[in-house]
């Protein structure tokens, strides 16, 4: 396809399929738009990302457009270490995992080292940005996040792109991630095995070695 063809798009939104052709929006609704870079480095805000924000601002969709797409890639693993993955292992919704002092903790320690992961791949996230995450968490309706879906429905789960490639960039890094690391290893025990996909007993134990 060329990385010339592609853009990236992450969402911010509360939403669940419920049946075939039918999505129910929970809450919020921000899509962030940016050039995709092969190389990782930012690709600025070009001609053809504002017209695409345009038109879809135009058809009612919320859109941003960035300039740094690894850095907003980052921002969100913010969000999605912490609360995709406990969500699963401590079978709550986000409004029970802040709810909980014990879990709201770990939620803020998980969102530190996502941080300095992000500063070590020369990507530093504001300081504020952290307790934005948990404020606007706090305000969202009582969600459940698409690792916890898969889970309940016995899917495999996302996690070698929202743990295991995190983990490995900031280990060429330099940085540790324990929290992150003892979270990944336990969704790895607990993933549906599918077609050999994030097996847990397979490849991606050999990943997590390495």
């Amino acid at each position: 396809m060329g990385a010339d063809r592609v853009m990236g798009g992450l969402c911010f939104l509360c939403s669940n399929k419920v049946s075939p052709g039918h999505i129910r929006h929970l809450d919020y609704g921000l899509i962030t738009l940016g050039e995709y870079r092969a190389d990782g480095c930012p690709g600025g805000i070009t001609p053809r990302l504002e017209q695409l924000g345009a038109k879809m601002q135009s058809a009612g969709i919320s859109t941003k457009p960035i300039t740094d797409l690894l850095l907003a890639q980052w921002k969100k693993l913010v969000w999605n270490i912490p609360f995709n993955g406990l969500s699963v292992t401590r079978n709550a919704l986000t409004n029970q995992l802040l709810k909980e002092p014990a879990t709201r903790r770990l939620c803020k320690t998980l969102m530190n080292e996502v941080a300095a992961a992000s500063a070590a791949c020369a990507r530093p996230i504001e300081a504020a940005f952290i307790g934005k995450m948990l404020a606007d968490t706090e305000k969202m309706e009582p969600y459940a996040p698409s690792m916890k879906l898969d889970f309940d429905r016995g899917r495999p789960m996302e996690i070698e792109s929202i743990y295991g490639h995190p983990l490995r960039m900031a280990k060429a890094a330099g940085i540790a991630m324990p929290e992150t690391e003892k979270l990944y290893q336990q969704l790895l025990e607990t993933n549906p095995v599918s077609n050999g996909e994030e097996d847990p007993a397979g490849k991606n134990s050999e990943r997590a070695r390495t």
